[in-house]
């Protein structure tokens, strides 16, 4: 009796101590922390964001793709491609034909078929196909369906840009998430993707340098504290991956280079529809009346240089047909473009009183402080990586990335193929992983998934003895 109690005893220490199946991976995307705010922010107020470098790796910046705002850095995050290449060309959209407007996730309309038709698959579909286990909380478009996938994303979970405080609560996530890695790693890789707000609200609505902002970002460095004591606490960073990663920087709204689209235009009649603000605006005219618009733009005294302006100097708005639009910027052939497009000067704004416009007038966003949306060259559009865990190395810094980058290494931390060609180049992340962390992935974990059914075997037979 005795030999068999002992040999349940190691029966159950043994399914106890059973590998993980593989790499897990936790996903924090940050709104709005640019690295240049993290590089003019008080050491003292991320210091456990710096740990996760030390400990883990650091880019020294994400270079974002074209236009900086949300939504294409979401989906460009999510596939790996250009803004040109995955359909979703700015916060705000127009289709001419239906008339229906696409309002960054949060309008009536967004689910509509025609967004979403031939999108790519995100990586987390593609790696929930794969058989990971997969829990969202306030990230991007995490909780809408994709071909036969559904993630089961609780309604306070699912991401709303109207709600930013909705993520403030992001600290009580991280007990489900040590629960369940404990619980199930054995079983499956666990992928858990989370999203915070505070810090790109904070600047939206306050100048820069001033309290608010430094607080947001104390308040997130706390959260990572927090995060990385939990998972210290329980040995999990042997099998658990931490990336956080920002979509794109803010830069301040000048208010003496605050302009209106009407003071440029004799007949307003001409304009149809013009979408998106500040930064980059998107100006819908009927065909023949294109090149009116873009030339009235393009002479416009309103923005002309004046005073001891230095013809070096980049003018406050730059008028382009679509066709003239930079290649640099993988965007004059996305979706629902415009013949004529506006792109402001960093600091300068570009809005409208009375045209058909989208977002309207009286929006929140249009008397926001500071914004986003330049080109990614800007300094304060580049946004922030770091990440900790088993399959990156340690105390290592490296050069630029693209924000079209990260899709294939997350995907490859979980020792899983890319389901399409992608704009990222693995070159530029490859160095940050170990050279033998693709060993523990799922098929060691296989390996030892078999040991221990035959050791279950051999010690249940001797225990019926």
């Amino acid at each position: 009796m005795l030999i068999k109690v002992v040999l349940f005893g190691l029966l159950i220490a043994q399914s106890l101590g059973k590998e993980p199946a593989g790499q897990n991976l936790i996903v924090i995307l940050v709104d709005g922390f640019g690295a240049h705010l993290f590089n003019n922010t008080p050491v003292e107020a991320t210091k456990a964001l710096r740990e996760i470098g030390e400990k883990g790796v650091q880019a020294d910046y994400v270079t974002p793709v074209f236009p900086t705002h949300t939504w294409p850095q979401w989906m460009s995050l999510a596939t790996g491609l250009y803004t040109e290449n995955h359909g979703f060309t700015a916060d705000y959209m127009w289709d001419r034909k239906s008339n229906l407007t696409f309002e960054r996730g949060t309008g009536p309309n967004d689910t509509d078929e025609k967004w979403w038709l031939d999108a790519k698959a995100p990586f987390w579909y593609t790696a929930a196909k794969a058989g990971v286990d997969l829990s969202c909380f306030w990230f991007a478009h995490c909780h809408l369906p994709y071909y036969d996938v559904i993630a089961l994303v609780e309604e306070q979970y699912r991401a709303d840009l109207d709600i930013p405080e909705q993520t403030d609560s992001i600290r009580s996530i991280f007990p489900k998430i040590v629960n369940r890695i404990t619980k199930y790693q054995s079983y499956k890789q666990q992928m858990f993707l989370l999203r915070y707000a505070k810090i790109g609200e904070a600047q939206k609505n306050n100048p820069v340098n001033s309290a608010e902002i430094t607080n947001a970002i104390k308040d997130f460095d706390a959260v990572v504290a927090d995060l990385t004591k939990t998972l210290e606490e329980k040995d999990l960073f042997t099998s658990t991956n931490v990336v956080i990663l920002s979509d794109h920087g803010y830069a301040p709204l000048a208010k003496e280079e605050q302009f209106f689209l009407e003071q440029c235009l004799p007949d307003f009649s001409l304009v149809k529809k013009v979408v998106n603000a500040h930064s980059v605006v998107m100006v819908f005219t009927e065909p023949e009346d294109e090149g009116t618009v873009h030339y009235e733009f393009s002479v416009c005294e309103l923005w002309s240089p004046m005073g001891d302006y230095d013809e070096n100097d980049a003018p406050f708005v730059k008028t382009y047909k679509m066709s003239e639009l930079p290649e640099e910027l993988h965007w004059k052939n996305s979706r629902f473009m415009s013949g004529v497009v506006l792109i402001t000067k960093p600091g300068t704004s570009v809005v409208t009183k009375e045209l058909p416009t989208v977002p309207n007038a009286g929006d929140p966003s249009i008397d926001a402080r500071q914004t986003s949306g330049w080109e990614p060259s800007h300094e304060e559009m580049r946004g922030i990586f770091f990440a900790r865990g088993s399959a990156f190395r340690v105390n290592e810094r490296f050069g630029p990335i693209e924000i079209v980058d990260v899709y294939q290494m997350l995907l490859n931390i979980l020792s899983i193929e890319p389901a399409h060609p992608h704009n990222g180049s693995w070159s530029n992340v490859e160095g940050m992983l170990t050279e033998d962390w693709e060993k523990r992935g799922p098929e060691n974990g296989i390996f030892f998934e078999i040991s221990y059914i035959l050791i279950f075997s051999i010690l249940f037979f001797l225990i019926l003895q």
